[in-house]
């Protein structure tokens, strides 16, 4: 694979290495803003006097061919030296098992330096002779102070961070201040000899011979940091180690266990056919997904775990989860509960949108905190209607997932007032939201991202209040008939005056009129333009439902109608911006931080969404991820960015929501499972697929069941395979 910049971070634990190739540097993952604090890595070889090195550190002597790799659970660096034939290969890694806290929060990163003669010639270069020299693998900055102790590399550095919280003189403000924590960690000399601040191994090695391989493990252990609702909480691996020397000990011993892990769990995500550029995304976003996730204890017991919105550091925002939904569905749904029961305490009264409509109701903020604290809402303005639905439709499918009810019973009364607030949010009695509708797509035109009565929102308030009734229900609520008053209305406004031609619109209203910019909190007029525009959003809040086999009742023939105009009509070399409407209004076009809009801008999580509510439609559009990496590789081959949310315009960098490309294994055979009603069902889109059901994997076995399809006299057939 191309050198390219990647991270790879411990899962909830602060502690993590990015590469830059580009700019022959890494850094170190800590609290603070990405990529991290600067350092560099030096590793290669010493043969006769002549130094050759990989390209994270700003030494000379790269070597002559490089190559890098990626799984879930790695990042490899590979060398050549065309002079001597021989290989060396850096490998990082964690220990990340999906499913399993305490073994994937253990703060360590595994590093291992090998050095081996090729067995046959490079190119045309044939150095047959033995050679003789030594591995070396050390790390400096400017920032950090290495020291030989005890057999190990201590490591002294400080750690900034960043805080942001609402102004209590004016709720309308925020503070921003920076605070920095001492840190001191443990490099762990596990297989090598340590000579100063670097370790070292002698070979001397013949065609096809491998040397003694170095090995050490950077070992952290914190003082508490992210501050949860006005305590300061210990992160989440302070329940199986009380300090660093123990989790110097843990990577010692375990050194053996993490590499077996990663067989197993990177052989789980390899089980598939569906393209190398499939496999690189998953990893890749998977990386993107770890650096942002922070997992600490609050004193109440609570298990505190949550996602930082990238390149805008808010905590768990709820459209962000939304999008990866399918991750959290096929891979760990016990994450997804967590959110789901922290996000309940952060309802906002609905009177502060709706006035007297909105009394006894609330909506779902948007995020809860920013940076290093995880109190309170500070994005600019509110997505209501959005985020409502968004918590509905993740509380519905976990649970039917799952089969798991705790969450939807702990947070029936809260369910209900979201639900309360969708129906209050349509004025006109149509069915569909005209209030509250600023949305996630804020770098969007204004049609879609605060139009009155989109069709997106529209479609996903409809579904959000069919599935609340059913949790409602559930829960021993009666009385619910409003709920499937407003979806019926809803539906047959969507369909009889939302669908044009042969798609469905972006809004039903065609002027700005009475519209509140959410950014400016003026009142708009005007043309709106654009409101009928093809648009690739119309399905987005069908997909987690299309995972447990739900049926919104929307024409089928419209809803694949729709995605096959919709997608040449924005197709980009990078994927599908967010609609056909060339948006040339620029007016408040850069808000910093948070959005900067471009004429035909579009992101690339929402394309893998739409790729998969097509493929449960029988549409494969699958092969568009091509583009998606295209895009990865452009980007991270300048610098470090990670996962590159957005393309022809804005900066969402080092975002978590790519994650959403692990739905694609499930959508391809088009598995529907409801744990709840005993629904397993399968529709694949094509032939000649293997998929793992990443669902029901046994990850510290290995093993996973895979779907497989063939066909025969015609038709597509699928079997199951045992793992």
């Amino acid at each position: 694979m191309q050198l390219m910049g990647d991270v790879l971070t411990v899962l909830g634990s602060r502690l993590g290495i990015a590469f830059e190739p580009s700019n022959n540097r890494t850094f170190l993952v800590r609290h603070g803003l990405h990529p991290g604090i600067p350092m560099e890595i030096h590793a290669g070889i010493v043969v006769s006097g002549k130094t050759r090195v990989l390209p994270l550190t700003k030494e000379d002597s790269k070597f002559e061919f490089l190559d890098q790799g990626m799984t879930a659970t790695t990042m490899t660096m590979g060398g050549i030296d065309s002079d001597t034939g021989l290989h060396v290969k850096l490998t990082v890694r964690i220990p990340f098992r999906p499913r399993d806290e305490k073994f994937s929060t253990t703060p360590t990163v595994f590093f291992n330096l090998q050095v081996d003669k090729l067995a046959t010639s490079f190119r045309w270069i044939n150095p047959n002779e033995e050679v003789e020299g030594k591995i070396f693998l050390g790390f400096s900055g400017e920032k950090f102070i290495f020291g030989a102790k005890e057999g190990n590399i201590s490591v002294n550095y400080k750690s900034a961070f960043h805080r942001k919280e609402l102004n209590k003189d004016n709720l309308k403000e925020t503070i921003s201040y920076t605070e920095e924590i001492s840190c001191s960690d443990t490099i762990a000399v596990i297989s090598g000899k340590l000579n100063g601040s670097y370790i070292e191994e002698d070979f001397k090695l013949k065609a096809g011979d491998k040397g003694n391989a170095i090995s050490v493990a950077w070992c952290a252990y914190d003082e508490p940091t992210l501050n949860v609702l006005g305590v300061i909480c210990p992160f989440k691996y302070s329940e199986q180690f009380s300090s660093l020397s123990q989790v110097v000990a843990w990577a010692k011993e375990n050194v053996i266990v993490v590499e077996q892990n990663s067989n197993n769990v990177d052989g789980i995500f390899k089980a598939n056919n569906l393209g190398q550029t499939t496999n690189h995304l998953m990893a890749q976003t998977l990386h993107a997904w770890l650096m942002n996730t922070w997992w600490v204890l609050h004193p109440n017991g609570q298990n505190w775990f949550t996602v930082w919105e990238g390149s805008c550091y808010f905590h768990s925002t709820v459209d962000v989860e939304y999008t990866q939904g399918p991750f959290y569905l096929a891979l760990w749904p016990e994450l997804l509960e967590l959110e789901l029961n922290e996000w309940s305490l952060f309802g906002k009264d609905g009177s502060i949108c709706l006035g007297d409509r909105g009394k006894d109701t609330l909506f779902v903020a948007h995020d809860m905190g920013e940076g290093a604290n995880c109190k309170e809402q500070l994005y600019p303005h509110d997505m209501e209607v959005e985020e409502n639905a968004n918590y509905l439709l993740l509380a519905y499918t976990h649970w039917r997932r799952t089969g798991i009810d705790a969450s939807v019973i702990k947070n029936a009364e809260f369910i209900k007032k979201i639900m309360d607030f969708i129906l209050a949010c349509d004025t006109t009695g149509n069915g569909i939201p005209d209030k509250g509708c600023a949305n996630t797509i804020d770098d969007a035109s204004p049609a879609v991202q605060f139009g009155s009565e989109q069709v997106y929102l529209g479609v996903k308030a409809m579904v959000a209040c069919q599935v609340g009734k059913i949790m409602l229900l559930h829960v021993g609520y009666k009385d619910l008939c409003k709920y499937s008053e407003f979806a019926d209305k809803a539906k047959a406004t969507i369909e009889n005056e939302g669908f044009k031609d042969d798609h469905y619109v972006v809004t039903l209203t065609k002027t700005l009129d009475n519209i509140i910019d959410p950014w400016s909190g003026l009142p708009m007029k005007g043309e709106l333009g654009g409101w009928d525009a093809y648009h690739i959003y119309t399905s987005n809040g069908l997909v987690l439902l299309d995972m447990t086999g739900y049926d919104s009742g929307l024409s089928k023939e419209k809803l694949r109608m729709d995605i096959e105009t919709a997608t040449p009509k924005t197709l980009g070399e990078y994927g599908c911006r967010h609609s056909s409407y060339e948006n040339l209004n620029m007016e408040c076009s850069i808000n910093e931080g948070l959005a900067a809009k471009a004429p035909e801008v579009g992101w690339i999580s929402m394309n893998m969404l739409r790729d998969m509510a097509a493929a449960y439609r029988g549409i494969d559009i699958l092969n568009m991820a091509d583009k998606y990496w295209d895009w990865q590789c452009t980007t991270n081959g300048i610098e470090v960015k990670s996962f590159f949310e957005t393309f022809y315009g804005n900066n969402l960098c080092f975002y978590p929501r790519g994650v959403a490309i692990f739905g694609y294994f499930d959508a391809s055979v088009g598995f529907a499972y409801d744990k709840v009603a005993g629904i397993k069902n399968f529709a694949p889109i094509r032939a000649s697929i293997q998929v793992p059901l990443l669902l029901f994997a046994d990850w510290n076995k290995g093993t996973v069941p895979r779907v497989t399809t063939s066909l025969k006299d015609g038709k597509i057939e699928y079997s199951l395979i045992d793992g």
